[in-house]
């Protein structure tokens, strides 16, 4: 029989190894799904005001196992959420959408690769509200969750993948962002439901993609392109003169919002396509015809705005008539030689392209209050408006660019003419501008151009990082 100390010390033998491996793997002590709920968090997750929410977010720690432990809290607490009374009715005035608490929510959880995770953010992509919908695919696709590919290409029969161009523009993104061969081949179904920018945008993905991006696997690779009607003889030399110099448009836009530093070397290789999905009873392919020569049917053929290439189907020009335009430079004033570009601009419009104006000087005021259709009678209508236009008074750009956000959910590009800082208005620092409206266009996802006759270097800096995140282009003019 054993004395005392012997069981002791053969105790200590056998739970030795046992605490061991609970110290040197850690998660393998209670799985993320049996870990319990932390009651405590989850009080704050699900209170009344978003500040709490904040900061209950910032009290996790940043370490693997920190976040690991806190993950089923704040899965459970956006199921709750989802289903809140507070976010199921529209919000009050000057409230956003999406709080800023629950964003953070989901991007905590797409920034775990866990099941529970994808299942969690995919059931937030059935919902009713477009914000916490495109957040979640953005997350999907951002950290890149594969399993989540069919979801997120579901959203094509949602009704706001028709209504809103930005949730169409959020969907090709995060199928961008996947970086998988299922995900390009979902985008060739996609890219025959979209028009206008978004296929332009598409068309210069194409051009970037190699064997790589669909992990080595030639035959299929060879399969999208031939679905596409890259090898054809006459589609491969109109791609190579079609080819983009800038890299891919999607992906270039999400690394500047994220803030992420640029790749020091080349382009990179992202893929997007293929043809086995139905075709989409509105736009199909005629007999014999590619996709890419579809695609650029549907581009239509570009306008030009201070020789910056109108792409969009649906677009807004936006033209300040402050009265600084009516400065004099080689005989005429800023406003007259704005004016003529613009008519120049309505003028060249495709005829299927819908557009809009807005000028502003200390308030905003619209030609019409929707977009209409570039045919011959609107055009000349829109011609003897900006022919009638006349300086005004002080420059609210803030109002201006708000408004063009605002204006309709189809806007897929606005063209920005201002000669100076904003003087009046809700804002009129650059910077804080600059700030507000890249997260308003978050969501809208519009492609913002700006013209800058004769600005100061800082309103020229401002002009040039509005437009970056979007891949809009800044000219700068006498």
């Amino acid at each position: 029989m054993k004395r005392p100390d012997q069981r002791r010390r053969f105790s200590c033998l056998v739970f030795l190894p046992v605490l061991c491996w609970t110290f040197i793997f850690p998660a393998n002590r209670i799985g993320a799904d049996d870990q319990p709920i932390n009651q405590r968090l989850l009080q704050r997750l699900l209170g009344r005001h978003d500040r709490a929410r904040l900061a209950a977010m910032m009290s996790i720690g940043t370490d693997y196992q920190s976040r690991i432990e806190a993950l089923p809290t704040v899965l459970k607490g956006l199921e709750q959420l989802k289903d809140d009374a507070r976010f199921t009715r529209p919000p009050k005035p000057g409230v956003p959408e999406l709080p800023d608490g629950i964003l953070q929510m989901i991007q905590f959880a797409g920034g775990l690769d866990r099941p529970e995770s994808t299942d969690t953010l995919c059931d937030l992509l059935s919902m009713q509200r477009i914000t916490w919908v495109l957040a979640s695919a953005q997350t999907l696709g951002h950290n890149r969750h594969h399993s989540a590919i069919d979801s997120i290409n579901s959203l094509v029969d949602s009704d706001f993948f028709e209504e809103n161009y930005g949730f169409r523009f959020t969907v090709a993104r995060a199928l961008t962002e996947m970086n998988h061969p299922d995900a390009w081949e979902a985008l060739a179904n996609i890219a025959l439901h979209v028009d206008g920018q978004l296929a332009y945008l598409l068309e210069q993905e194409f051009q970037e993609v190699s064997v790589d991006a669909f992990l080595g696997e030639q035959k299929r690779f060879q399969a999208w392109r031939d679905s596409l009607g890259f090898n054809s003889k006459t589609d491969s030399k109109d791609a190579s003169s079609l080819a983009p110099s800038g890299g891919n448009a999607l992906a270039e836009a999400a690394r500047i919002l994220s803030g992420k530093p640029a790749k020091e070397s080349g382009p990179t290789s992202t893929p997007e396509m293929a043809g086995d999905l139905p075709l989409p009873e509105k736009m199909s392919l005629s007999s014999g015809q590619s996709a890419v020569s579809y695609l650029r049917e549907k581009r239509l053929h570009p306008s030009h705005y201070y020789g910056i290439e109108i792409y969009a189907k649906r677009l807004l020009f936006v033209l300040d008539r402050s009265g600084s335009m009516d400065t004099m430079i080689y005989g005429q004033s800023r406003m007259q030689r704005a004016k003529r570009e613009l008519i120049a601009a309505i003028q060249g419009l495709d005829p299927e392209c819908e557009f809009g104006i807005i000028v502003f000087d200390s308030s905003v005021r619209a030609w019409r209050n929707d977009l209409v259709k570039a045919e011959e009678q609107t055009k000349r209508e829109a011609i003897q408006y900006v022919s009638n236009l006349a300086c005004g008074n002080r420059t609210n750009t803030y109002a201006a660019l708000r408004q063009s956000l605002e204006f309709n959910p189809q806007v897929e590009a606005v063209f920005l003419l201002t000669d100076g800082q904003p003087t009046t208005g809700q804002l009129v620092n650059p910077s804080a501008i600059l700030l507000d409206v890249l997260r308003r266009n978050q969501v809208h996802n519009i492609t913002i151009n700006t013209v800058a006759i004769a600005v100061e270097p800082v309103m020229e800096t401002f002009l040039r990082r509005l437009t970056e995140p979007s891949q809009g282009e800044c000219r700068v003019v006498d």
